[in-house]
């Protein structure tokens, strides 16, 4: 497969206490154009990377050899003001695809989640869709921060009106993200459930 040069500027950084895993990872994304790739084998070296570069797409696996996995990271990434780029897609990758981590991966602001065993068309369907249809985010009263998966566009859903007018609730990815966190106001609207199929991918 030929690499896309639209990657060819992107950042990334891939999460895996395998180092084999790791090398794959590494190679399915400069596949694609991708020739920035930071590689670590556990999380806490991954965020400190990340607070001193600027990330385009993060890949973390779920299952660590570490106290926190991939899913208390991307909790982290999330809350901390001292990642540069807060509002990185992230992707889990994982074995367990159950409902619980689906629900905790929406809740903890993963973007897209990968199951294993891995296929390379699978991880770059869902690193160009991050990357070529990036969602706003949003910071809601519960801490809830990342993406906004609101149905507001969705002309089949009947339920109650969740869209708000004032545009500071959301962070988009085109602007600042530090200084659209400092104006951020709350969405007290916002569901964090019941907004994916419940046994579906986390889109």
């Amino acid at each position: 497969m030929v690499g896309d040069t639209n990657y060819s500027g992107k950042t990334a950084v891939v999460l895996d206490d395998n180092p084999q895993m790791r090398g794959i990872l590494r190679s399915i994304l400069n596949t694609m154009g991708v020739r920035s790739v930071a590689e670590f084998s556990e999380p806490t070296s991954t965020r400190h990377y990340m607070q001193g570069h600027h990330v385009d797409v993060a890949v973390l696996d779920l299952v660590l050899n570490d106290e926190i996995d991939g899913l208390e990271l991307a909790n982290q990434i999330r809350h901390d003001p001292l990642v540069v780029n807060p509002t990185m897609p992230i992707i889990l990758v994982t074995g367990y695809a159950s409902v619980a981590v689906i629900d905790q991966a929406i809740n903890f602001g993963v973007d897209e989640l990968v199951t294993k065993p891995l296929r390379a068309k699978d991880l770059i369907a869902r690193v160009k869709k991050v990357i070529h249809r990036p969602r706003s985010y949003i910071r809601t009263p519960s801490g809830y921060f990342g993406p906004d998966r609101r149905r507001r566009d969705d002309p089949l859903y009947t339920g109650p009106e969740r869209r708000v007018a004032d545009q500071a609730s959301i962070v988009t990815v085109r602007r600042d993200a530090r200084r659209a966190s400092a104006r951020l106001q709350p969405d007290a609207f916002v569901e964090q459930r019941a907004i994916d199929e419940p046994a579906g991918l986390l889109d």
